[in-house]
Parts: C-alpha cells; structure tokens; sequence
C-alpha cells in the first residue's frame, strides 16, 4: 500500500517571503488602496479567493467557463458530481490537470474501475493510484490526507453515500491548505434535495440520447451516414441489441447534460442552467450541441441548490 506523504511549509520562510513582497509593493494612494480592497472584499464573498489562489482549469467551452469563478474548474477546493454520466465527466476533468490523481474506492464497489475508458476521457493511466478503502471513514481519512498533500494532483473518491457537511468541511479544508483539487464521486441520481454540503461546485451530468451525432460547433453539415447511425441508435427502453454502428459510433464519444446546481461565485443566472454537450474521443474536447444551447435544468433543480 502506497503511504502518502505530508509536506510542511516552513513559516519562517513564508514570513520572509511576505516582508520582500511588502518591500517591494509600492504605496498606493488612498482611492486606490480602497478600490483594491473592495475588489478583494467582493471577490471573496463571490468564492473567487479560491480561484484567484491556485488559478482554474477550463472545461473548453465559453458558455460554462464564463460562468465560473477564474473563468474555469477552480483547482485546490471540493467539486461534487452526482448523475448517470458522472463518472465520466469526473475522468475528463482529472484528465485536465497536470499530475498524479489519487482514486479512492470501496472495496466492495460493484464496478472495478475501467482503463480504456479512462484513457478515453483524457485521464492517462499512468498517472493513477488507486486507494482500495474497507469503509466510509477510510476513504474519507484517504481524502482527506491526500488532500493535504501537494504532490498530488487531484483527489477523487466515491463514497458508497453522501458526504456529512462535517465531513466535506474537513475535505474542503485540507483542498486549500494543499492546493489540490477533490472531485467526490456520486454515481447516479440523488433521491430528493442534495444533503447541506461545504463542496465549492456541484454538479449533476446525465448521458443524453444521440452518441455518435456530429461534433458540435464543426463547420461540417451532417452527412447521410451521420443521419442513417442517428437513426439506427436505439431508443430508450428498445430491446433490440446495439448493432456494430451503434457501438462505433457511442466509440466516438458522448452526450451529457451538464447542470450546475450550485457554485461558489458563480453567476447567479448560471444557477441550476443546463448545457448539453458532445464529448469526443478523438479530440479530447467538448462542444455544444447546435440549437441545444443552454437552459433552466430539470424541474425540481432549484430545491438542489441548498448546501
């Protein structure tokens, strides 16, 4: 079993550092001085301090990035994701960041983590430990210490429940004072409102029908195969077996609905709006679907927001 390792910063140093920096900033008048401080006042009630401190990795598409603080996923703090297609979403953001990623799993987990698919997203193997946890609280003491530790890149954990707001208080905290970013992992729909939580984002990603469509935003027209695999991918419900199209063209990617049900500093009109979204292997991005553009989330998402 791989041992992580705590890594202290010498507060002399940080002193020292802070009386150089004090030394060379140059004084500022009053006006200026209380316009800075009315931007820093402002930015931290909007939950941007986080974004500001460690910076924000871009998902690649305006219509969401411009929604968020730092103009992307804010790094070194607590996202949660819950949904069908979450797992996926949360490979193709580990996959963003430059670094060792740091999966926490149940020991019982029905489902053993997938390689190619991971890869699909983005996420290369190579760059994965994974922690095997025998209960809650150890995956939550997994976290929590990997959290702390900078050497990591993110940590992601799939506990077989939601996460106490104490609990996700504690995550938050290590977040920040390692300046990595957690992801917790909640496959599948929530029943009911989403427990009180201390997370920075939420997020709820669903599959969406139509795998394998043209990538959005490509100056390219659907061609008559692109029509004819459209046709022939299976409804909802149908009982016929996915054809050797089918599964070509669900190869080539996936369509998810992306809501943002709750993020610190985020617009407010962003609040419980949906995208939906193609994801492609190939290029290892995402593109809005034409005429899908954005939108109120499912009903019922507003009693989502609390936490």
């Amino acid at each position: 079993m791989a041992q992580i390792s705590q890594i202290s910063r010498s507060s002399h140093g940080a002193a020292a550092v802070a009386a150089r920096t004090s030394a060379q900033t140059p004084v500022q008048a009053p006006e200026d001085r209380r316009a800075a401080l009315q931007a820093a006042i402002a930015r931290i009630e909007r939950g941007g301090a986080a974004a500001a401190r460690y910076g924000a990795v871009p998902l690649g598409l305006p219509a969401i990035d411009e929604a968020l603080p730092g103009g992307g996923l804010a790094a070194g703090v607590v996202h949660e994701v819950t949904g069908s297609a979450a797992g996926g979403f949360v490979a193709m953001l580990a996959g963003r960041f430059t670094g060792p990623v740091l999966w926490c799993v149940m020991t019982h987990a029905r489902a053993e983590l997938y390689g190619p698919g991971l890869a699909a997203f983005g996420l290369d193997t190579r760059r994965l430990v994974i922690a095997r946890c025998a209960s809650r609280q150890d995956m939550l003491w997994a976290m929590e210490e990997g959290l702390r530790d900078p050497a990591l890149a993110v940590v992601v954990g799939e506990p077989d429940r939601a996460v106490a707001l104490t609990a996700s208080r504690r995550l938050q905290l290590a977040a920040e004072t390692g300046g990595v970013t957690g992801l917790i992992l909640r496959r599948g729909a929530e029943d009911g409102a989403l427990a009180p939580s201390a997370v920075f984002s939420r997020w709820q990603v669903d599959a969406a029908p139509a795998l394998g469509a043209p990538a959005a935003g490509s100056v390219r027209p659907p061609s008559l195969e692109d029509r004819r695999a459209a046709t022939r991918a299976p409804v909802a419900g149908s009982v016929r077996p996915p054809s050797l199209e089918d599964r070509r063209a669900a190869a080539e990617g996936a369509r998810w609905q992306i809501a943002l049900l709750r993020c610190r500093g985020a617009r407010q009109e962003a609040w419980s709006r949906a995208w939906t979204v193609d994801w492609r292997d190939a290029t290892r991005d995402l593109s809005l679907v034409p005429g899908a553009g954005d939108r109120p989330a499912a009903a019922g998402a507003g009693e989502l927001l609390a936490g």
